[in-house]
């Protein structure tokens, strides 16, 4: 089980990002309050932007959080802004955070708007230096879109440049919620990638998703689903593989949020809401293995129609392709209603 808390909140507001809204940030949860919430759930998952609590790194010890393996994925705020960077980076290394990953979406100016902040790209930058400084090993990670895409080759040159390689070269996968389909508009096609020769900029497959790019297209992904309509390729692995979910399900992924709601989180739709923290452990187990089964969720292969257009849309994994697919119906049966 897999238990993720809103106790940061995040400055950004991405727009791949199922979270609707901007979002408040700062401490949202106190370190009392994850202790106690450990002591019911077990270690959790501090979602969004650990760096923007002003607790961080505490936020991390091994008395709150889930083992990090030694990293820690952020936007940079935390660590590029704060003034007692020296401790905080202390913090971290004594913690055996020693690996920090950032993601890009573009230069500047697109960055910038693709996460609905100025000065998130230069935050990402200072972060970078000042890590690099005290001997903190940094991967860039860069998504591209269609709307960014021509700054991705010049990206992936200041990536080599200040960090040395490139960590990882890819997009966005869909998830069932109202802001992802926001984001279907500047999804990448087939054509995209071969005018800006995306798959040419990274001689390796295992950092450039686009290496195999004609293997992404959602015409492509609908072929092996039909050739497999069991296989979990089309299932993120927190989707509850029966409906009513179990509780004793592994990847079981509930989310508390910063108001001390509970909501199951099974990528095939939006978070499902339980009931309270308050309520209890026992209780909201009890409401989550009541729930019925979303609708279009058991969406098959044969039920759907691609047109011209969607066949040439990539997606980096099955259940991206599978997730859109719920989500057009679901839009499609919506206006049949209205």
């Amino acid at each position: 089980m897999f238990i993720n808390v809103d106790a940061a909140g995040c400055p950004d507001t991405c727009r791949h990002c199922a979270v609707d809204g901007h979002n408040p940030f700062g401490a949202l949860f106190s370190l009392a309050e994850l202790r106690a919430l450990k002591n019911e759930w077990g270690p959790l998952t501090i979602l969004y932007e650990p760096t923007a609590h002003p607790d961080f790194p505490e936020i991390f010890h091994e008395d709150i959080a889930t083992e990090n393996g030694g990293w820690l994925v952020s936007n940079g705020f935390g660590l590029a802004r704060r003034e007692d960077d020296e401790r905080v980076f202390a913090n971290m290394r004594a913690m055996g955070i020693h690996t920090i990953a950032h993601t890009l979406h573009g230069l500047r100016e697109h960055h910038d708007w693709f996460v609905c902040r100025a000065g998130a790209f230069d935050d990402i930058v200072q972060a970078t230096r000042r890590a690099k400084e005290r001997n903190f090993t940094v991967h860039w990670q860069i998504y591209a879109d269609q709307k960014g895409i021509q700054d991705i080759a010049p990206l992936v040159d200041l990536a080599f440049k200040e960090v040395g390689d490139v960590q990882f070269l890819g997009f966005v996968y869909h998830r069932v919620g109202g802001r992802l389909w926001h984001y279907e508009r500047i999804r990448l096609t087939l054509k995209d990638i071969e005018t800006y020769g995306l798959h040419k900029l990274i001689n390796d497959p295992d950092k450039n998703l686009f290496t195999g790019y004609e293997t992404l297209t959602a015409q492509a992904w609908l072929e092996k689903w039909q050739q497999s309509p069991l296989s979990d390729d089309f299932k993120h692995p927190f989707e509850p593989r029966t409906w009513p979910p179990k509780a004793t399900f592994e990847y079981l992924s509930l989310r508390i949020d910063r108001n001390r709601k509970v909501y199951l989180d099974p990528f095939c739709n939006a978070p499902i809401f339980l009931g309270n923290v308050s309520d209890g452990k026992e209780t909201l187990l009890e409401r989550l293995e009541r729930l019925p089964l979303p609708d279009f969720a058991d969406l098959q292969p044969n039920d759907i129609t691609l047109s011209p257009d969607e066949r040439e849309q990539l997606h980096p994994t099955g259940f991206s392709f599978r997730y859109k697919e719920i989500s057009k119906k679901r839009r499609m049966a919506k206006i049949a209603q209205e």
